[in-house]
């Protein structure tokens, strides 16, 4: 019997999770905390994008620890009040039948040039004059190793679905994994084996804070587009072992960048061959592991998004940038495939207050 084609509206599986549609909604920085903690524009933010549809939506990057941030803007998990406003994000992403998963992440070499921030990375490095970051020790990746567990209890606390792990674009553990920035000896450096060995813990700390039905993501680059970068075998074999450690979704992304800017990861796209710029990667994992795997970057019409669903292994597609022109993009595909009207000019990124569309309408 010929297998029906797969709709973008089909239901999938995270763990023990159902995710009504294969529509994603990727994590995408808010630009609207109010000195770490959650405002009311980030809760009227996530509103939007449930009532629009998408089926699983990750927050914008949060941080594990407050001197983990890139910057006051950026919402980070230990205020006292945390959980309390998280509860209110999450009963209003339930109430129009989606979920949501929280973004962790330590952002490394970009986090705030302030004091009272941390100051380290994978090696020392000048990322700025006057602004080194000197070596992570054994003893600050055991401390940012516990805070993402601490983190991720804290989410579920507040009845989250489950929680990302932030290993791309530049920020701290992206840094490990890629040799274009680890320059370490230790048993932090060297073959991937140990440059994967600060995900690997955090994994473990995670999953040790939550049970084994809360489900885990990791966000993780096939390649940073950069020379050195980490290879797609080597990314095979950290996804591998993530999946053996019980990890339940990986979203595949590409792309290594320090100057803030989206040119990196997220290319332009003017038409159709230009969609799914980093599909091929995905697929190649969606074919190596036996966990979902979700596609990023690049997705702007009906037609494409099913094509990839098809031809692929891969579980869903994620969307960042149309979902900040069109919140509601998700519904209006069920009446009206014409393409999302996103223009790929990433002036998005340069919002003040909080992430909205800055191109001309």
């Amino acid at each position: 019997m010929k297998q029906k084609p797969i709709s973008m509206y089909d239901s999938f599986e995270i763990g023990n999770l159902m995710i009504k549609n294969r529509l994603v909604r990727s994590a995408t920085f808010e630009f609207g905390a109010d000195d770490g903690v959650v405002t009311q524009r980030i809760i009227e933010l996530y509103r939007q994008l449930a009532e629009g549809g998408s089926g699983l939506i990750i927050t914008g990057m949060y941080a594990v620890l407050s001197s983990a941030r890139s910057s006051p803007v950026m919402v980070e998990t230990t205020y006292d009040g945390y959980v309390d406003d998280m509860k209110r994000i999450v009963d209003i992403v339930h109430e129009n039948g989606s979920l949501l998963f929280v973004q962790l992440n330590h952002t490394g070499y970009k986090t705030a040039k302030s004091p009272g921030y941390d100051r380290i990375g994978v090696s020392e490095q000048e990322i700025a004059e006057g602004y080194t970051y000197l070596e992570a020790t054994p003893d600050d990746i055991k401390r940012i190793a516990e805070a993402f567990g601490k983190a991720a209890k804290r989410c579920k606390e507040a009845g989250c679905d489950g929680v990302q792990i932030h290993g791309s674009h530049g920020y701290l553990i992206n840094t490990f994994l890629s040799p274009y920035y680890n320059q370490r000896t230790d048993a932090y450096g060297g073959p991937i084996e140990n440059r994967a060995r600060i995900l690997f813990e955090i994994y473990d700390e995670i999953r040790n804070a939550v049970d084994n039905n809360f489900p885990v993501s990791v966000k993780i680059p096939f390649s940073d587009r950069v020379s050195p970068s980490i290879m797609p075998d080597e990314c095979v074999y950290v996804c591998r072992e993530l999946e053996k450690r019980g990890i339940d979704m990986i979203e595949v992304t590409s792309g290594l960048t320090m100057d803030g800017g989206g040119s990196s990861f997220s290319p332009f796209v003017k038409d159709e061959s230009q969609e799914g710029s980093f599909l091929a990667g995905a697929a190649q994992l969606a074919n190596a592991v036996g966990i979902p795997i979700v596609s990023v970057c690049g997705y702007r019409t009906p037609d494409f998004i099913e094509k990839a669903l098809n031809e692929t292994a891969v579980a869903a597609v994620s969307l960042c940038r149309p979902l900040v022109r069109e919140p509601a993009l998700s519904n209006r595909w069920k009446s009206d495939r014409t393409k999302a009207a996103c223009i790929s000019c990433n002036r998005c990124f340069m919002s003040k207050g909080i992430i909205a569309c800055q191109a001309e309408k």
